[in-house]
């Protein structure tokens, strides 16, 4: 079998069956692909829509007694993997047809992992906010283009499964939103090259306006930032975030930048939907900044 693909889900069935829906059409032969979907301690019938699940994709469903988070949920996913190839997808994400085909195709030798490309769903309305998080990461460079481990995802991926075993699979210690899939791609990338391929998209289903994604980006560098550069301190400057506390005038400045005052008054100019993208990555990094002081005091 070529691939295993992983789908972590809680309560969250509209979307998963969207996301199953479009996996059927995939054009690859179903006997070429399995679809993992991990229940994760769902409320909403997820459990129940699984056991009855009949179409012409090979589904193995896997039930948690309670909420695990997704790096628990992943690695039972891959440990009942049969695939030569694991895909991650998200339970709110839809693909095309030739999304399946396009990271098989990439895979030559060497091994290698690929990331895909992530966009809000076209029937999403998006903000200026929306735009600026579609061309973050690895698409913020050419395709084909080789990229570092932290720009790793797991909602839009592919591994070899042999290399997901041999590197211990996602770590469990991160229990909130974030940080799993960027250090899973930095020991990846220590294994195998990454490359960017735009071709294989996933479409994104999930509304959200500023304030509940900066509340997303607080409670990352709250919880998981601490816990990742434990892990690899070097990341820490790869966040901005070497500079606390404060050593020199920069820094000073830093802090002045991101005090109250300036950040809501730059806030509500972004709302305005009309301000460059540099706008956006300063209140994005201001918000987990924000949540890695929380987590100092």
């Amino acid at each position: 079998m070529k691939a295993s693909v992983i789908i972590p889900a809680y309560n969250c069935l509209p979307n998963l069956k969207r996301t199953l829906n479009s996996l059927q059409k995939q054009d690859l032969s179903p006997a070429e692909f399995e679809v993992i979907v991990i229940d994760d301690g769902s409320d909403d019938g997820t459990d129940e829509f699984l056991k009855t699940y009949r179409s012409r994709i090979q589904l193995k469903p896997i039930i948690n007694d309670k909420n695990s988070g997704r790096a628990v949920s992943r690695n039972k996913g891959i440990e009942a993997a049969e695939g030569e190839n694991i895909v991650f997808l998200d339970a709110d994400m839809e693909t095309g047809p030739d999304f399946l085909r396009t990271h098989l195709n990439f895979r030559n030798d060497p091994p290698r992992a690929t990331v895909g490309r992530v966009i809000l769903h076209p029937d999403i309305k998006k903000t200026g906010l929306m735009k600026y998080l579609d061309k973050r990461g690895g698409a913020k460079l050419p395709g084909g283009s080789r990229i570092p481990g932290k720009y790793f995802l797991s909602c839009n991926s592919s591994v070899p499964l042999d290399i997901l075993r041999k590197t211990g699979g996602f770590d469990e210690g991160f229990k909130e939103y974030g940080g799993e899939d960027l250090e899973l791609g930095l020991r990846i990338a220590g294994q195998i090259p990454i490359y960017f391929v735009p071709e294989a998209i996933t479409f994104h289903n999930h509304q959200r306006n500023m304030d509940q994604y900066f509340a997303i980006y607080r409670k990352y560098g709250e919880y998981s930032i601490p816990y990742l550069v434990k892990k690899h301190p070097d990341v820490l400057k790869d966040l901005r975030l070497d500079n606390i506390p404060a050593k020199n005038f920069t820094d000073l400045f830093t802090a002045f930048a991101c005090s109250s005052p300036i950040y809501n008054s730059i806030k509500m100019l972004a709302k305005l939907d009309k301000v460059p993208d540099f706008i956006y990555s300063y209140l994005v990094f201001r918000n987990y900044r924000d949540g890695y002081l929380r987590s100092m005091r």
